[in-house]
């Protein structure tokens, strides 16, 4: 028999968040700290080889995290179906996941290769960046694909075996990388990016092999069908569409950042240093986001499909609170001892500390709205709102492109500045994903017939 989970005891309180986010924060702490693992290392063969492995990792998340968030919806759909007691089509809601992971590669191969080189070519450290870009690129479909195993555990609600192989391959990818990267005497020749993108292979692939082997057991068989793999079009269509948007949405963002760090890398010289310093730091930083999303989509999907809407409230406030704990826990490295923090990460390089304060501040204050906008992202996401991302990823081309092709092309501002004037363009978006949140809970709290979406904080306690 199946093993229920206990949606009708949802409470949407910050015990039961915490118990859902803590595991998937250490999940998405491990994936997330090897981005910054690798460029430390590459920095220590030359400050190049990181400018190249910052550069690359830009072009390459346009098609990984649009791949990856059309995956997550796997999330979505498998919480609501838990919710809803649907429990034999989250395996073969799965396998059309599955299924999209590698057709994915039809499209994000040549589209890749086309932008990689256009962007590149704009760029001083082109011949150095091409292998490791190339063979990148070959490997895209890994990541949805792992997305996609992964969802149907954590979209139940359970963590352990996404926790446990999650943080085993990144530890495997972090062993790999140190003597791939940097060589270990004449056992193993330094490999440079390359090192770095075959350790990435290998841990990648060790993982999602462990999740499918799982996902394929006679008890996933038995209570979720896990052995229908057949491709069929209908339910393909169902579980991919609503992504189509939110994958437009992350199209529209990504390329916007690329534009904007291209801005950045076609200045040079300090401009170029400062990003890939930045950079380093925000390829690493959205683990803490990323949970938060994971966690709030779970629990408020459950709450959706259990149709318990006087609880989104109460879910809003825990994942503001447990947001807000997290961020002024980083300032403390980032802000109160950036010097320390800079000089222990980047050895190699020589930067003035009034500079790197406001490098650090400006990093920050970006990572805290970017983090409390993943609390309403996460609403949106849950609702299946993708009309509103759609319209959001275009307006970031307003109040992102725009506003630092003006700073940095009209104003002219100077290179610390720019995390400090891009953290305006998170500060304006989150305040519009809250303001959509209370609109979309309200409408949900009129089907009950219920006072309001979000209640005051004393109320919801």
């Amino acid at each position: 028999m199946i093993e229920k989970q206990p949606v009708a005891n949802l409470t949407g309180k910050v015990k039961e968040f915490a118990l859902l986010f803590i595991p998937i924060l250490l999940v998405s702490f491990s994936s997330c700290l090897f981005l910054l693992v690798e460029k430390v290392l590459l920095a220590q063969l030359s400050i190049e080889e990181m400018e190249a492995a910052v550069s690359v990792a830009y072009i390459c998340q346009i098609f990984q995290i649009v791949c990856i968030s059309l995956a997550m919806m796997a999330q979505v759909s498998v919480a609501g179906w838990f919710g809803a007691e649907n429990w034999k089509t989250i395996g073969p809601g799965i396998w059309q996941f599955i299924w999209f992971s590698f057709l994915s590669m039809f499209l994000t191969v040549p589209l890749g290769l086309a932008y990689g080189n256009y962007y590149l070519a704009q760029t001083s450290i082109q011949e150095i960046a091409h292998p490791y870009f190339y063979f990148l690129s070959s490997i895209n479909f890994i990541y949805p694909l792992g997305t996609a195993l992964s969802c149907f555990y954590l979209g139940r609600g359970k963590t352990r075996l996404v926790l446990i192989a999650s943080v085993g391959s990144q530890i495997l990818k972090i062993a790999l990388a140190i003597p791939l990267i940097l060589g270990w005497g004449s056992w193993v020749p330094s490999f440079g990016l390359l090192g770095g993108a075959i350790s990435t292979l290998l841990a990648q692939g060790t993982y999602c092999v462990v999740l499918f082997g799982a996902f394929c057991s006679s008890e996933n068989r038995r209570n979720f069908s896990s052995n229908l793999w057949k491709f069929q079009p209908r339910l393909f269509w169902e579980c991919i569409q609503p992504g189509i948007l939110r994958a437009t949405n992350r199209i529209l963002n990504v390329t916007c950042w690329a534009s904007i760090a291209q801005l950045m890398a076609a200045k040079g010289g300090d401009y170029l240093v400062i990003l890939s310093i930045g950079g380093a730091l925000s390829l690493f930083l959205p683990f803490l986001g990323d949970a938060i999303c994971q966690a709030q989509t779970i629990i408020v999907s459950q709450i959706i499909g259990a149709r318990k809407f006087n609880l989104l409230g109460k879910a809003f406030f825990s994942g503001i609170l447990l947001a807000a704990v997290f961020v002024v826990l980083t300032s403390i490295l980032l802000v109160g001892f950036s010097t320390f923090t800079f000089e222990y990460l980047f050895t190699n390089v020589a930067m003035d500390p009034g500079v790197i304060h406001r490098v650090f501040l400006g990093v920050w204050v970006s990572f805290a709205f970017y983090t409390f906008g993943y609390v309403g992202i996460s609403y949106i996401l849950a609702f299946k709102d993708m009309n509103f991302s759609l319209l959001m990823g275009a307006f970031n081309w307003i109040n992102g492109y725009l506003l630092m092709y003006i700073a940095l092309e009209k104003i002219e501002i100077s290179a610390d500045k720019f995390w400090l004037v891009h953290s305006l363009m998170h500060g304006s978006t989150t305040l519009l994903y809250f303001l959509r949140t209370k609109v979309l809970c309200s409408r949900a709290a009129a089907t009950l017939r219920l006072p309001s979406g979000l209640p005051s904080y004393e109320n919801s306690r």
